[in-house]
């Protein structure tokens, strides 16, 4: 392929960072590219990435920008790209994005920028502010607004072809109204106890006194026995499981989720079109889940509840969801209006730009 460029991906620490990388690689990919990919450590998705990688791959050792062990990462770094000569670098920020940017400015190679939520965390505004860097994407509009120094060009946040297909099934499969009221709780791959503390017993309370409810809680390995004995008066409609595997199915039976906010969940939800009850992680950096979760619930396709707040305030907005077929609909068409471009291709599309 005349066209082919070399494209070094820096990635890792979380799901929320690796997985749009490895989705805009599997994409260049595919059109012919070849790819390296930088992790930081071996951490459980950094492991599960490293396994599932064909190519060229460095473990950095990064950590956090203020320790002094980066200055090893670099020159790790510094030496894989020396070696790989890649037309550019695509980084998705957090700490582990910081060694491999700097090597390859040192190098004098061209860096895109990834942000995955709403506020641009750390890495991505030092970064961007003092490393020359070619373009920030974004997967939030109002997130250039806060990056006004850098060259910002919104992309959306690419999902892998594996959720996109998963997504795709479940729009294919969805129930009608008329069959139940199902609810799907998610906290993430590791589960969320604070959420499951205060969503579990309003839930148990709804299911027993309405037979047609059910539930699927998904609530991390720490937290299965706990919540099987909040929901033990209602066993045949409530499913407690630490990890969903198939999140496409998952969401085709779901007439509300509860939610923690990260990009990630707020991209599938908008683009699966199930109404949805965020509960922002509380600690968050800067409290970007809250605004993760603003532009969802701005089209009227999402409600937004505190964690800290009185636990009346998500039984009501339990309530007006569950009570209220027609809002239901409304809260499904507001999402679907939202534009879905391919996040994916425009974000390879700015990378081989800056090649």
């Amino acid at each position: 392929m005349p066209d082919a460029k070399r494209i070094a991906i820096a990635c890792g620490g979380t799901g929320g960072h690796i997985n749009p990388a490895l989705a805009v690689a599997e994409r260049l990919r595919a059109e012919g590219h070849e790819l390296a990919l930088i992790l930081s450590g071996t951490r459980a998705a950094e492991r599960q990435a490293a396994e599932s990688w064909q190519g060229p791959l460095l473990r950095s050792g990064a950590r956090p920008i203020t320790d002094p062990r980066n200055l090893a990462a670099t020159l790790r770094c510094r030496a894989f790209l020396k070696r790989f000569r890649p037309d550019v670098l695509l980084a998705t920020g957090g700490y582990t994005s910081f060694a491999p940017v700097v090597a390859a400015r040192l190098l004098r190679i061209p860096v895109v920028l990834h942000e995955a939520n709403s506020l641009p965390g750390r890495a991505i505004r030092f970064l961007s502010k003092h490393y020359r860097i070619a373009a920030v994407a974004t997967s939030f509009p109002d997130t250039a607004e806060r990056l006004p120094w850098a060259k910002v060009e919104l992309t959306g946040l690419p999902l892998r072809q594996s959720v996109l297909d998963a997504l795709a099934r479940a729009e294919a499969t969805r129930h009608t109204e008329g069959q139940g009221f199902h609810v799907l709780v998610t906290g993430g791959s590791q589960g969320a106890h604070g959420l499951n503390l205060l969503v579990s017993p309003i839930l148990a309370s709804l299911a027993l006194s309405d037979k047609h409810v059910t539930i699927t809680h998904q609530c991390g390995a720490a937290d299965v026995e706990m919540l099987r004995e909040i929901y033990i008066q209602t066993p045949k409609q409530v499913e407690v499981v630490p990890f969903i595997e198939d999140m496409g199915s998952a969401y085709a039976r779901a007439d509300l989720v509860i939610a923690r906010a990260g990009a990630a969940t707020c991209f599938e939800l908008a683009r699966a079109a199930i109404p949805v009850i965020f509960i922002p992680l509380p600690t968050a950096a800067d409290d970007h889940q809250r605004l993760n979760a603003q532009s969802l619930v701005t089209c009227g396709g999402a409600l937004c509840v505190d964690q800290n707040g009185p636990a009346a305030n998500l039984a009501e907005a339990i309530r007006q969801i569950y009570s209220d077929p027609l809002l239901r609909k409304i809260m499904r068409q507001a999402l679907q209006d939202l534009p879905h471009p391919d996040a994916t291709q425009a974000l390879a599309k700015l990378i081989l730009a800056n090649a």
